[in-house]
């Protein structure tokens, strides 16, 4: 059972960000996002918290298809 799943994410702005990206956060787990700068973490968790939607893809908070909410 995921807290957290994103299948086939993928953002664009001007260039491709996040390109497929699968995650899946397992509840009651510790999960850090690392990386240089430039490389899609913000945009990764703007996804997650649900302050931008992805171009393609999906994300599930708790079983809930998030696009199902907008």
């Amino acid at each position: 059972m995921s807290l957290i799943k994103l299948t086939h994410v993928s953002a664009h702005y001007d260039v491709c960000i996040l390109q497929d990206i699968n995650l899946i956060i397992e509840p009651n787990s510790f999960t850090s996002i690392t990386g240089d700068s430039g490389t899609g973490k913000s945009t990764l968790l703007n996804i997650i918290g649900l302050l931008a939607p992805p171009c393609n893809g999906q994300v599930f908070i708790s079983h809930t298809n998030t696009q199902l909410l907008c």
